[in-house]
């Protein structure tokens, strides 16, 4: 009997000792604080700073992945013009090996009068050893100053040109997404078909009905490219997401179209789930003539209407927040609340002030709802990062506001975290009557002033 006692506490003792040295998972955390211009030939992303890094490589934006395995990319891009009168589009997309990835790409139409946005690409990739993805940028017009920027606002953290987040997901259920139909919306929400599986495991496709065959805790982001269906198209798109053919609570999102316009709108989420639960994506619109839109440029990757990327997380760290305020922002930084726990394990959350309770590597991302918050507000947004108090540098995003104009600002990164830190969004403003605004839409979710997603990656 005491031999087997003895046996059972060795087991015990290795399995332990075989858990806390268990290698971390590789992840990286890149930017650039440099001005990019972009033209009418594709021209590869430099990213001059590796903020955190653990396996993956940065040679100023060729980033090689160390180990074989499946990996969550994602790419925010500071658009804009270094000409006041500049106006046109930028794209981005991926490629992997020198080879540009498939479905990858995205545009952002850049309006005159120093007009900014973030431009969002994502995707999960599979891939070898030594494996080497770089970002790409083109214009469609190489003689207005479009491409990626860089700004220093005073008392903020830099706004890099580029963001650029990394690593290693499990390969036990992942999906990467598309679609490569142009899909318009009107009053009435409809399911969001998508054409094409560009890979995926453990996660089923039947057109836009994605199965996850297993349970746990799933994250999920939708990047539709929204525009005009016809050629007079004006008004408003929304995103949003169904479980199991129920709406998902503050899950929609909201992107104004004007005739010529095209960005790209983001939502995104945390997901608990049971084997065979079922996710959708559902659209609407404001006005005539808008959707999401497909398009193919000579020489680089489509442009799909929609690209969606699922993967399982562990279940030990995660947090799905939002806050159902409008939020007024102003020259003066100012902390984010976040009034709704729609989903948390080992992440706290206290109005905005987010806990995590186990020291590790956690990916956050938020996806403001940014507007006029007075009828006749214009100016900018910008939304960055905390981290007990302090901003984290290179983390600041920025997007214009005109009156009656809204959209989605994503900032994200990877938080390198003891036990009890504390992460924090703050927003500030240029211009007056501007900020994170809330909506409720009637037969829809609620459209939360932010949405805040964050998960162990490690």
């Amino acid at each position: 009997m005491r031999t087997m006692i003895v046996r059972a506490a060795l087991a015990v003792a290795v399995a332990a000792l075989v858990a806390t040295t268990a290698p971390a998972k590789p992840y990286a955390q890149l930017s650039s604080t440099e001005t990019q211009p972009a033209g009418a030939a594709p021209k590869a992303v430099t990213l001059n700073s590796t903020d955190s890094a653990k396996g993956i490589t940065n040679t100023n934006g060729v980033v090689k992945l160390p180990e074989a395995g499946t990996y969550f990319v994602i790419a925010a891009g500071q658009v804009g013009s270094t000409n006041p009168a500049g106006k046109g589009t930028v794209r981005l997309w991926m490629r992997q090996n020198g080879k540009d990835v498939d479905n990858s790409n995205t545009v952002q139409k850049i309006e005159p009068g120093g007009f900014t946005a973030v431009l969002v690409c994502q995707g999960v990739v599979e891939a070898k050893a030594d494996d080497k993805i770089e970002l790409m940028i083109s214009s469609g017009q190489s003689d207005q100053g479009l491409g990626l920027i860089v700004k220093k606002p005073a008392g903020e953290p830099v706004i890099p040109s580029m963001i650029f987040t990394a690593f290693k997901v499990g390969d036990t259920g992942y999906a990467q997404l598309s679609s490569t139909e142009t899909q318009a919306a009107d009053g009435a929400p409809h399911g969001i078909t998508l054409n094409s599986t560009d890979a995926a495991k453990g996660i089923e496709n039947a057109k836009g009905i994605v199965t996850l065959k297993e349970p746990g805790v799933y994250f999920v982001i939708a990047a539709g490219q929204v525009g005009a269906t016809a050629q007079d198209g004006k008004g408003s798109v929304k995103l949003w997401m169904k479980q199991n053919g129920k709406d998902v609570d503050n899950s929609n999102t909201e992107q104004t179209v004007t005739e010529g316009y095209t960005a790209v709108l983001v939502c995104q989420g945390v997901v608990e789930a049971k084997g065979g639960d079922k996710l959708e994506l559902i659209e609407s619109a404001t006005g005539k003539g808008v959707g999401m839109v497909a398009s193919k440029p000579a020489g680089e990757p489509v442009v799909p209407s929609m690209i969606f990327t699922a993967f399982k997380v562990g279940d030990t760290g995660y947090a799905q927040l939002s806050s159902t305020e409008t939020q007024g922002a102003a020259d003066a930084p100012k902390p984010v609340t976040l009034n709704s726990t729609d989903a948390a394990k080992g992440i706290e959350n206290a109005k905005g002030v987010v806990t995590v309770k186990d020291a590790g590597a956690y990916f956050v991302i938020a996806a403001g709802q940014v507007g006029a918050s007075s009828p006749e507000g214009k100016g900018s947004v910008k939304l960055w990062a905390r981290q007990n108090g302090k901003d984290v540098d290179n983390s600041n995003t920025e997007q214009t506001v005109t009156p009656g104009f809204t959209a989605v600002l994503v900032c994200q990164g990877i938080v390198e975290a003891k036990a009890g830190d504390k992460v924090e969004l703050a927003q500030s403003a240029t211009g007056k009557g501007v900020g994170l605004v809330m909506s409720k839409p009637g037969g829809e979710p609620v459209i939360p002033s932010m949405i805040f997603s964050a998960f162990r990656i490690d």
